[in-house]
C-alpha cells in the first residue's frame, strides 16, 4: 500500500511542473499549508526497503531519487530520507558514494569561502548543492558475500595515493554512523579508515587523552559466510580495532546459510518445533574483547511446524516467498562465559509465538517477531532487506 501511494504522489502530486502529463492528474500541490506538504514529500521519500521486488532489479531508492531531480529545494527535502539508511553491496556502489562525498567537500570549501565573505560584506558565490551528509546517515551496510567491496584498480599498487584520498574520504562519515553493517569481505576496508581515524585523532588530540573515540558507532552487524576464525585479528590485534571493539553495545550477525539452515526445515518438516543451533564459529568470536557488549542478535524467517519440504524446494528455486523475521537476541552475559559443551549452543524452542508479539525467557534469551512479513528470495539480498527493514535491531 505504501509503495502504491509513492507512486501516485510522484505520477500527480507535481504534475504542474510538466505540460506533458494529463491534466486530469493535475493537483494543486503548491496550494496545500508547508508544513502538510513537508510531511507529503517526506513520506514519498523514504525508501521501499519492504518491496516485493529484488534490489538488483529495482533500487529502493528509485522513488528518492526522483524526487531530487523535481527542484533543489524538494532535494533538501529528500536527501535526508535517501541519507537515513544507506546500503553499498558493491564496489561500484561505494564508487559513486565516495565521489559523491568528495564533491560535497568542495561544496563545503565554498561554503566556508561563503562565510568569510559575508563577514566582510562581499558577493557569495551560489552554492545550493551543498550538504552534509554525515548528521543524516543512521546506518550503513557495505560489501556483499563473496565479493571485494573494494573497486580493483584501487587494490593495484599504482593507485595507492587514490586508495588513500578514498579512505581519508570515506572514514569520518563511516564512523560517525551509530549502526553499522559490514561483510566479512569488507573488514579490511573498514580496518583502514579505523586506522587512519585513530592516526588522525591521535595527531589532533595528543595532549588530549579524555578525548572521545574517533568513531560513534554502538551496533555493529557482520553478514556474509565465515570460517571459525573469522577475520576478527584485523580488529582485535590493532589498538584502533580492540578500542572500536570495546565500545560496541549491540552485536548482531546474519548470513543465507543461518538464515535458511536446510537440516532445521527438515526437523520441522516432521513436525518438530524450531530449536536454534548457535553456529559453532561463534566460540571464536572476541567476546572478552567486546567488553560493553550488551547484546548479541541472529535472524530468521518465522516459519512454524509442520513445514512442508516440497514447498521449501520450490521456494530455493527463486520463486520467492513472504515470510515475518524472528530475532533471536541473546544476553552478552550469556555469551562471554565460557562454554565448551555443545549444548551450550543450542537454543530450545520457543512455545507458542505469533507475528507482533515479543517474549522474554528468564535465561535472558529473547525472541522477537516482525509485524509485517517480508518477500524472500533465498539469496543473499535476503540478510540485507531484513536489516534495511530495520528487523535485525
Amino acid at each position: 500500500m505504501r509503495r502504491v501511494l509513492k507512486a501516485g504522489l510522484l505520477q500527480t502530486s507535481f504534475s504542474s511542473y510538466s505540460p506533458v502529463m494529463d491534466p486530469i492528474a493535475n493537483f494543486p500541490f503548491t496550494n496545500l499549508p508547508a508544513e502538510l506538504a513537508l510531511l507529503i514529500l517526506k513520506y514519498a521519500a523514504q525508501p521501499t526497503f519492504d518491496q516485493t521486488e529484488k534490489y538488483e532489479t529495482k533500487s529502493p531508492y528509485s522513488s528518492t531519487l526522483a524526487l531530487c531531480h523535481i527542484s533543489k529545494a524538494v532535494r533538501r527535502v529528500a536527501l535526508p530520507e535517501l541519507l537515513h539508511t544507506i546500503s553499498l553491496p558493491k564496489s561500484e556502489n561505494l564508487r559513486m558514494f565516495v565521489d559523491a562525498l568528495r564533491i560535497q567537500q568542495e561544496y563545503a570549501e565554498i561554503q566556508k569561502q561563503n562565510e568569510s565573505r559575508l563577514k566582510c560584506g562581499e558577493e557569495q558565490t551560489q552554492n545550493d548543492l551543498y550538504f552534509d551528509y554525515a548528521p543524516h546517515i543512521h546506518k550503513m551496510w557495505i560489501g556483499c558475500s563473496g565479493a571485494n567491496i573494494v573497486p580493483d584498480h584501487l587494490l593495484h599498487p599504482d593507485y595507492a595515493p587514490a586508495r588513500k584520498l578514498a579512505i581519508s574520504v570515506l572514514a569520518p562519515v563511516l564512523l560517525a554512523t551509530p549502526s553499522l553493517a559490514l561483510a566479512w569481505t569488507s573488514l579490511g576496508l573498514f580496518s583502514e579508515c579505523l586506522e587512519h581515524a585513530w592516526k588522525s585523532h591521535a595527531d589532533t588530540n595528543a595532549n588530549d587523552e579524555h578525548s572521545p573515540r574517533p568513531w560513534n558507532t554502538k551496533t555493529l552487524t557482520l553478514s556474509g559466510e565465515t570460517t571459525a576464525g573469522g577475520q576478527w585479528e584485523l580488529l582485535k590485534d590493532t589498538p584502533q580495532g580492540s578500542a572500536f571493539l570495546a565500545s560496541i553495545s549491540h552485536l548482531t550477525y546474519g548470513s543465507h546459510t543461518t538464515t535458511f539452515d536446510e537440516f532445521l526445515f527438515i526437523s520441522m518438516s516432521h513436525g518438530l518445533p524450531r530449536s536454534y543451533h548457535l553456529p559453532s564459529w561463534m566460540r571464536s568470536i572476541p567476546w572478552l574483547h567486546l567488553k560493553n557488549l550488551q547484546t548479541f542478535s541472529m535472524a530468521y524467517p518465522y516459519i512454524r511446524p509442520p513445514f512442508d519440504m516440497y514447498d521449501f524446494e520450490h521456494f530455493t528455486k527463486r520463486k520467492g516467498r513472504s515470510f515475518h523475521v524472528e530475532l533471536l537476541t541473546l544476553s552478552a552475559a550469556m555469551l562471554t562465559r565460557r562454554r565448551d559443551d555443545r549444548r551450550d549452543w543450542r537454543i530450545s524452542a520457543f512455545g507458542d509465538t505469533g507475528p507482533g508479539k515479543e517474549y522474554i525467557r528468564s535465561d535472558r534469551i529473547g525472541l522477537k517477531v516482525s509485524d509485517s512479513p517480508i518477500q524472500f528470495w533465498f539469496d543473499d539480498d535476503d540478510w540485507e532487506k531484513i536489516w534495511a527493514c530495520g528487523l535485525c535491531a
